[in-house]
């Protein structure tokens, strides 16, 4: 009996510890990243104007992490870093609501699978294990991304550059697939109107949804050898991985009986795929070849 008993204190002392360490060390990272940036400039106390500014997810899409944002803000506009700061800092970024997106972008927040979307699928895990395309939206900002009306230019406000040669090969490679997709997503309503069970649906990794051809004509137009991986690629990922979440939905609420939950799921992934075609066809121009019809 003492033995089990000291056992047992030694590994709720060896437990304490290991998040007293966690504690710190997100501390200090969070710390590091945010006096790394005001070395060289002088500190002048901030604006009680900007205590709870909160960085939205469009503001983090175009115009990155909050270690890039923090340069820009004028609460931060700091250079010997003098004692009275210090409680300022706690209160407005306080590490304690602090915290990391899957892809290790540190954020002024907590990370949320549908923070600045409340209709994006609660199915998603937060590390991001469950989805076709791992390195997406969510991945880089802990962030959902808005809808895309169709035809719509407002979001993202830029498009980046890709040859058109290579757009064009893309489009040859790949078109036939994306038209099979969209018919795919089509058949699902057509068989919740039929009022069929969640056999009739292919599961969501069944090929016949072309999900990864989707991700490979993106591939082709939002990114070159020049940019890499661009945001906009990672956004068109989202929206193909909320289609990929969205039919497991649909599934998983007809299995359970629930009709109207199920054709709820199903009118978020026709947005999902929708808001990934008007990605698409903003970059199809004449050259290149035909825009994609909507759903």
């Amino acid at each position: 009996f003492r033995y089990a008993e000291q056992s047992r204190r030694k590994q709720a002392h060896d437990k304490m510890v290991l998040s007293t360490r966690i504690t710190t060390t997100k501390t200090s990272l969070f710390l590091a990243a945010l006096f790394s940036v005001t070395k060289s400039s002088a500190f002048s106390p901030p604006s009680t104007t900007t205590r709870d500014v909160k960085l939205t997810p469009s503001q983090l899409f175009h115009h990155g992490s909050c270690e890039d944002i923090a340069r820009r803000r004028s609460i931060l506009s700091i250079g010997s870093a003098s004692v009275t700061f210090l409680p300022y800092l706690s209160t407005v970024l306080s590490p304690a609501n602090a915290d990391f997106a899957p892809g290790g972008t540190l954020l002024d927040r907590p990370v949320s699978v549908t923070y600045g979307n409340p209709e994006a699928s609660p199915s998603r895990l937060k590390d991001n294990s469950n989805v076709l395309f791992n390195q997406d939206n969510y991945y880089k900002f802990g962030a959902a991304a808005q809808w895309i009306e169709p035809g719509s230019t407002e979001f993202p406000k830029t498009v980046p550059f890709s040859p058109s040669q290579q757009r064009y090969d893309a489009l040859k490679k790949y078109g036939g697939r994306v038209k099979s997709s969209v018919q795919g997503i089509t058949n699902i309503g057509s068989i919740l109107d039929g009022g069929e069970s969640a056999s009739q649906i292919a599961e969501a990794n069944d090929p016949s949804y072309n999900l990864r051809a989707l991700g490979l004509l993106a591939n082709s137009f939002l990114a070159s050898e020049n940019t890499g991986t661009t945001n906009e690629l990672m956004l068109a990922r989202w929206y193909i991985n909320e289609m990929y979440l969205r039919i497991g939905d649909v599934r998983a609420a007809l299995e359970k009986g629930n009709s109207s939950e199920a054709k709820e799921c199903y009118g978020y992934l026709k947005k999902a795929m929708n808001s990934y075609l008007s990605l698409m066809n903003r970059v199809i121009t004449s050259k290149v070849g035909d825009k994609f019809e909507y759903l």
